[in-house]
């Protein structure tokens, strides 16, 4: 008799175990709280314009560990993407620098900047571009791999264990402080810590290799994330998977410290022999289960680790071709913006001129984020008159700016939407507005092993990003796959794919 499994929500998380499931024999229900799949892997269409805020750049579209999972699920057969020749375009100071994926590109480019951090500019090139972390990635579960794998990614890691003892727990910020030139000291660490999508703490030894595992080798799909988290969604339900929207879970049915089903928010009752949770990790840890079940590894967690920061972006649609210029300029605004109590000096602008399904022929969809504070957003959202004055103002500015770098920019804006922090805790239920779960820093970067499973409670097993540091869209997915993989390995099931690897 098949074994029924209930997944709570249909983000990329909760879409990838149900597939998985299903091709493995097991009867899957998911329940999610919104009218259409995808979570935080989203995006929404305004007048022709398409706003995408999710998968960037998908990890291992075109070779690598992790695009055998991608295959599985049919993506790259079926999505062309577009592969960037650059990661972002840095101008202020007086001074421009354009992060080449050339390596002898970006070595002349930084040394006619600053010849005096000759030094430090080759030890930075030579990290970014040579061995690949991402070589060492598994799709199995660390406890499921056996000896050939854990020969396999010795080999694949034995090239980077200078690099491990040499940056320890440096963090990009400490080591971007060392450059001479103060435009480098900004420049080199926007190239992951960036105005509006910062990375506190970021490790230096996650840089490793991430020109071709980052940029190279990690493509924007074309038809956006929404159109990858829809096919995921049809393909759970060909395989013989059922999804019930405006289906919100409000608690779970547990019985003798095991859980048995869920209960949702009408007080409708679904039974079953596994649960998993692919939504909001606090919600479910000290909401529904008032902090019942957990040790000192998840308090750690949730007491310790840093949330990824909520976000404020304006969205606009503007009557202007920007495909000549880069897909992402960060550039110092000649005046600065103080929103929630702080100030930002940096602006980073984005366009998705690449992708002709974003805009009408000729015009671009562009965004500029601004990472912010929840607490302010949530107590802002309750006077709806505010929160629109101060929503207007950002934007208002954001064109300014932009208006000021592209003369008639203010003009030819056809859209504005500004979605908040206050936008996404209504949407997702994420924990403090969070779009991605925790920061990944020096301390927590060796917990790479999710936390998928609560002590004390059976039946129940988490996916998602709030299972470990910043998972994002793919490790997300992956996450989803391996649960499955841990369930068939418990049932003594042979784990299956589509593909039947």
């Amino acid at each position: 008799m098949e074994k029924n499994i209930l997944i709570v929500g249909a983000g990329i998380s909760g879409l990838s175990a149900g597939c998985y499931a299903q091709m493995n024999g097991y009867k899957t229900t998911i329940f999610e709280m919104n009218s259409i799949p995808g979570g935080l892997c989203t995006a929404w269409e305004r007048k022709g314009y398409t706003f995408d805020i999710s998968m960037h750049m998908l990890t291992g579209s075109l070779s690598g560990p992790i695009h055998r999972m991608w295959q599985e699920m049919g993506i790259p057969q079926k999505f062309s993407f577009h592969y960037h020749d650059h990661i972002s375009h840095v101008e202020g100071m007086g001074k421009t620098l354009t992060f080449s994926t050339d390596r002898k590109k970006l070595d002349e480019e930084l040394l006619a900047i600053s010849p005096g951090d000759a030094d430090l500019i080759r030890e930075f090139t030579r990290l970014i571009f040579g061995p690949d972390m991402m070589e060492a990635a598994s799709l199995k579960p660390k406890v499921l791999k056996n000896i050939w794998d854990s020969v396999r990614m010795l080999f694949a890691l034995l090239p980077l264990f200078r690099t491990f003892g040499k940056y320890n727990k440096m963090t990009i910020q400490e080591f971007s402080g060392r450059f001479k030139d103060p435009f480098l000291r900004k420049a080199i660490r926007f190239i992951v810590d960036t105005p509006g999508w910062p990375m506190l703490e970021f490790p230096m030894v996650a840089l490793a290799g991430f020109i071709r595992s980052g940029v190279i080798e990690a493509g924007a799909p074309l038809g956006g994330s929404q159109q990858v988290v829809y096919h995921m969604a049809e393909l759970y339900k060909q395989l013989g998977g059922e999804i019930q929207f405006k289906s919100r879970v409000k608690d779970l049915i547990i019985e003798n410290n095991r859980v048995m089903g869920i209960k949702l928010e009408d007080d409708t009752r679904y039974t079953a022999d596994q649960v998993i949770w692919a939504g909001d990790g606090h919600t479910l840890i000290y909401e529904i289960l008032k902090g019942k079940y957990i040790n000192d590894k998840i308090r750690n967690i949730y007491e310790k680790w840093i949330p990824v920061k909520p976000i404020v972006h304006v969205m606009m649609g503007v009557n202007r071709d920007l495909s000549k210029e880069p897909h992402r300029i960060i550039f110092e605004p000649d005046e600065p913006i103080t929103i929630a109590g702080r100030e930002y000096r940096w602006l980073t602008v984005i366009h998705h001129c690449f992708d002709k399904s974003m805009a009408p022929e000729g015009k671009s969809a562009v965004e500029v984020w601004y990472d912010s504070e929840y607490e302010y957003w949530e107590e802002l959202y309750k006077n709806k008159t505010d929160y629109k004055v101060e929503k207007k103002r950002i934007a208002d500015y954001t064109i300014q700016q932009l208006d000021k770098r592209w003369p008639g920019f203010a003009s030819q804006v056809e859209v504005i939407d500004v979605p908040t922090p206050a936008t996404y805790m209504r949407y997702t239920g994420n924990w403090k507005a969070s779009p991605d779960g925790w920061y990944i820093t020096p301390d927590n970067i060796g917990d790479d092993e999710p936390v998928r499973t609560l002590p004390g409670l059976e039946g129940l097993r988490m996916v998602g990003h709030w299972t470990a540091p910043f998972m994002g869209t793919v490790m997300s997915a992956m996450s989803g796959r391996q649960v499955i993989q841990l369930i068939c390995k418990e049932e003594g099931k042979k784990f299956m794919t589509q593909a039947g690897l």
